[in-house]
């Protein structure tokens, strides 16, 4: 206990072999999410993984969540792919960057606790909606093709992708495999240098300023014209290579389609070099995106979708084999590692032609820092809007996984707008460095709990594990099959589909599971800011029905002692303006010189227009000889939004007179 009565943690020298054991488990847990992530979005792997490193090292140590893991989120993955669908790498870095100052802001003003305030629909139809978008692309990536543009498209080619997948492959001669293999090599490593020659080009030519700069800028393009052209010497020795090969004796259709792609690709490389060579600033960007788009045609034409689909399966099938039946003692090791080392064993073992993931040597290479053209080129409407809802997705979900980490360990609560403003610096920080943008992941942080993590060094260590793999091993990286990671994200996005939060909503309120279902859907078919603003509007439109809410009952009651005739004005809900009209039409309807009752016990609130409505109607209605019996007190009560005494009245006030009176 600390002086001030509070739960704390100890410091890192007594905890310090708890905290590596568990650093070791989140590092094993982190590195294929960080990675498969990276590869939802589109976006290079080195960029998922700087995200995890930084948010292990940084954030772990600006952390106000001691226990909390922070990394790359399956649930930013739709809002990255389309920046970068639309905008480049590049953009994205801005957005990311824009979205982490926002949060930084949002800490400083000490907002942390406001972005809890979603209603559980929305949160939950989001997540789910995303979960859907990432399982429908991730099924393409499995079989080793290439996701359609939007989720709807997704969706609908489902059934092709599972066509694909679908026939039993044949293990065809050794020989023909290694030469199957060599080629998907071959391509995937030229496809890797085009895509770096294409985001380093993008970083040096601004097309913008003065003319002296321009010409500065176009004289830096012939840097990269050699590469360029070995790239397509590199494609014409693998157009001579394969006419005499053993794919082209097996199979020469498929052969002369393959070599047809690869002579296209040749061309427009070579293209490409020209526009280099000739410092052409204005059609350089077009001729390196044509190259990168025919050089992963070539990759689509040497693919095997039906060797790929079963080691996406052999994945999936790996972790829930291990989550059903893997012994107590060694629940620790992370399902989605055991499945990419067993997928990437038999891979290996029966030299399977497959994709594997692309990696630069050194990392900084394979990063898309942003650049000043980005504010230029891309609309800053556009980016504010994607930033800003980058920022309010990133921190919701980052403060509700924080609420469920709590509920896990006996330490010090969450401090919110502190883990918020480490939040913010960690994605200003991969936005600079071109990385995707984190959240808490309530996997990795429970991953860390579950493995004995007392303090934030365990998060601090897990990202140092990160940043000495990608630096000394990344050649292990290229021997992971895409299709692996694919699997993973299959299966995460399955998991993310809360179907039993919908039934649990659907029993509790019906209107609520409305909402989670009608955001999934618009996310789905439109895309996730209007789907998570749909279902915005809809709890602020169910919350305005609720409080609109006015039962207004009149009951004629017995006579009393006197002759005068007494009513009875029953009132239940919320009396506010939007329901003066009701209330009115009621008073209208006492009979003149009648003793009115107001029953005020299942009134929650009475708004000022309604008041007055009451306080003028009942002195008109003393003036026509009538009274009205109310405790005034209790109706002045819900005005200031006092809740009901719920508590039985005492022996004396039982004896006092009620507070009301007769007008």
């Amino acid at each position: 206990m600390a002086a001030n009565g509070k739960r704390r943690f100890p410091g890192w020298t007594d905890t310090w072999r708890q905290d590596l054991l568990a650093s070791l488990v989140v590092f094993l847990v982190a590195l294929p999410l960080c990675m498969g992530i990276a590869l939802a979005c589109g976006a290079p792997i080195a960029s998922g993984l700087v995200t995890g490193i930084i948010g292990g090292i940084v954030v772990g140590l600006l952390t106000g969540a001691p226990l909390q893991v922070s990394g790359p989120a399956a649930g930013l993955t739709v809002i990255c792919g389309e920046v970068i669908r639309q905008h480049g790498m590049p953009a994205l870095g801005v957005v990311v960057l824009i979205a982490g100052l926002l949060q930084l802001v949002a800490g400083l003003l000490k907002l942390g606790q406001w972005f809890r305030a979603v209603s559980p629909a929305v949160i939950h139809g989001m997540l789910s909606g995303i979960g859907v978008l990432i399982l429908s692309s991730q099924i393409h990536v499995m079989v080793d093709d290439r996701p359609r543009e939007n989720g709807l498209a997704n969706l609908r080619s489902i059934p092709e992708a599972i066509w694909k997948g679908l026939p039993l492959p044949t293990l065809e001669p050794a020989e023909l495999r290694r030469e199957r293999i060599e080629y998907l090599q071959l391509f995937g490593q030229l496809h890797e240098r085009q895509s770096e020659i294409e985001t380093l080009v993008a970083r040096g030519t601004t097309r913008h300023g003065s003319e002296r700069q321009q010409q500065l800028e176009a004289e830096q393009l012939t840097d990269f014209v050699p590469q360029q052209k070995a790239i397509a010497a590199d494609l014409g020795a693998a157009v001579s290579r394969l006419s005499a090969s053993s794919i082209a004796k097996v199979n020469g259709a498929r052969t002369e389609a393959l070599a047809a792609a690869v002579r296209k690709a040749q061309r427009e490389v070579n293209l490409a070099a020209r526009d280099l060579a000739a410092h052409r600033l204005e059609t350089v960007e077009a001729s390196q995106a044509a190259a990168q788009r025919a050089l992963a045609d070539v990759l689509t034409n040497v693919k095997s979708h039906d060797w790929a689909a079963k080691i996406g399966l052999l994945s999936i099938a790996v972790i829930l084999l291990w989550q059903a039946f893997a012994p107590k003692r060694l629940k620790l090791i992370p399902g989605p590692l055991l499945a990419v080392v067993a997928a990437t064993l038999v891979v290996w073992y029966f030299a399977l032609p497959v994709l594997y993931v692309e990696v630069p040597d050194r990392l900084l290479d394979g990063l898309a820092f942003p650049t000043p053209n980005v504010l230029q080129d891309v609309p800053l409407r556009s980016l504010l809007v994607s930033g800003l809802m980058m920022a309010v997705i990133a921190s919701a979900e980052t403060l509700l996984c924080a609420s469920a980490v709590d509920q896990m360990h006996t330490g010090p609560r969450t401090n919110y707008d502190k883990e918020l403003t480490a939040q913010g610096i960690g994605n200003m920080l991969c936005g600079l460095m071109g990385a995707l943008p984190m959240t808490g992941v309530i996997v990795r942080s429970a991953a860390n709990v579950q493995a004995g993590g007392r303090s934030n060094l365990a998060s601090i260590l897990h990202g140092l594990w990160l940043l000495v793999f990608v630096v000394f091993l990344t050649a292990l990286l290229r021997v992971i099959p895409t299709a692996a990671l694919a699997g993973i994200l299959v299966f995460t996005g399955f998991k993310l589909i809360d179907w039993k939060g919908f039934w649990h909503l659907w029993k509790y309120s019906r209107s609520e599971a409305a909402i989670f279902l009608v955001t999934l859907v618009v996310i789905v078919v439109e895309d996730l800011l209007i789907g998570v603003v749909t279902g915005i509007v809809l709890s602020a439109v169910k919350l305005l029905i609720t409080f609109s809410h006015l039962e207004v009952e009149l009951v004629d009651l017995a006579a009393g002692k006197s002759d005068r005739r007494r009513v009875s004005l029953k009132l239940v809900g919320a009396a506010t303006f939007l329901r003066l009209p009701v209330l009115a039409a009621k008073l209208d309807e006492v009979p003149q010189g009648a003793e009115l009752h107001a029953d005020l016990e299942h009134l929650d609130y009475v708004d000022h227009a309604c008041l007055d409505l009451l306080m003028n109607w009942a002195k008109q209605h003393e003036s026509s000889g009538g009274s009205l019996v109310i405790d005034w007190g209790q109706l002045h009560g819900r005005f200031r939004g006092e809740k009901r005494r719920v508590a039985k009245p005492s022996d004396s006030e039982k004896e006092e007179e009620p507070q009301s009176s007769a007008a």
